[in-house]
């Protein structure tokens, strides 16, 4: 039997779709460049930048996905209220059908509802899982695309995060979600911490960067 390749820690994980730039060297840290931001110039200026947030701004939160308490999202929404922004807590936040967080009609409407509302700015799925892919098809864009906003998330979320990118050309955030947030910071690992307020960072629109320690194998390509 062959043995499987061991899996990636998810939690790990964070970057910044569409809009960051790509890291390569051969270094010992690998950073951006002026030289790769130049030869992604013309694909970074046809996305388009969805406003960044301000105090007092409004973030949702949803789960598109699989189920979540609302127990198990406070963490998250004292860190981002403690950030200056209002949450405000969707309808599937404790719903549960299955392993579901609601069913399906039930998730396509709050995330629905919080595409099409003006007053909230960004949108935080609260985790990932299984489901998102059995309502994507349900959605509907037009008022996100006149009015994009932020939308957060990576593991099942990543379909969202393709159909806008693909089909729409607007940026969205790939990153740690409401299941992601220590219960205590004391214990988190440095890189989760880091991971974590990087999406504040994202979302203000403060410089981002990246590094990665170098490895025999990494080469230079085009």
């Amino acid at each position: 039997l062959k043995k499987k390749p061991p899996k990636m820690n998810r939690k790990h994980f964070l970057s910044f779709v569409v809009t960051a730039g790509v890291s390569a060297s051969t270094s010992k840290v690998w950073s951006n460049t002026r030289a790769v931001n130049k030869v992604l110039a013309p694909e970074l200026a046809k996305s388009k930048i969805p406003p960044y947030l301000k105090p007092g701004d409004t973030i949702g939160i949803t789960s598109p996905a699989s189920y979540i308490s609302l127990l198990d999202i406070q963490p998250s929404v004292q860190l981002m209220q403690g950030w200056g922004f209002k949450v405000e807590t969707g309808k599937t936040i404790g719903a549960k059908d299955f392993s579901l967080g609601g069913t399906d009609q039930e998730r396509t409407a709050d995330l629905q509802r919080m595409l099409d509302d003006p007053n909230i700015k960004a949108i935080m799925c609260a985790r990932g899982g299984y489901g998102l892919v059995r309502i994507i098809d349900k959605l509907d864009f037009t008022k996100f695309k006149a009015n994009p906003k932020w939308v957060i998330g990576f593991s099942d979320i990543t379909v969202l995060h393709t159909h806008i990118n693909s089909n729409y050309g607007i940026a969205t955030i790939h990153s740690k979600m409401c299941n992601s947030f220590p219960d205590d910071w004391v214990k988190a690992e440095p890189i989760q911490i880091e991971t974590i307020l990087s999406i504040k960072n994202a979302l203000i629109g403060e410089q981002m960067g990246y590094v990665a320690p170098a490895h025999p194998n990494n080469r230079l390509g085009n």
